[in-house]
């Protein structure tokens, strides 16, 4: 089933914010199979990847080459799938 809404979220040595980022999303009351979470870390040298790693079935995590945060919007527009 295709999701209604794409969040996306971008990070760069955010690793301390991150995880509180995606349970925002989380916890909002949306029906969580008509949403999906894309999580683009542009090239992170911190802790970021571990702490994302026990969302691995509830995010799409991305991890690029550090490139500046509207090459990672733009990274995850292109990997999103949602009509919103």
């Amino acid at each position: 089933m295709k999701p209604n809404v794409s969040v996306i979220i971008t990070t760069y040595n955010y690793g301390q914010f991150v995880e509180e980022a995606v349970q925002s999303v989380l916890h909002q009351k949306y029906a969580r199979d008509a949403l999906e979470i894309i999580v683009v870390d542009d090239g992170s040298t911190d802790d970021t990847a571990q702490r994302l790693h026990k969302y691995k079935d509830k995010i799409n995590y991305i991890f690029q080459k550090n490139s500046g945060q509207v090459s990672s919007w733009n990274t995850g527009f292109e990997n999103s799938r949602g009509k919103i």
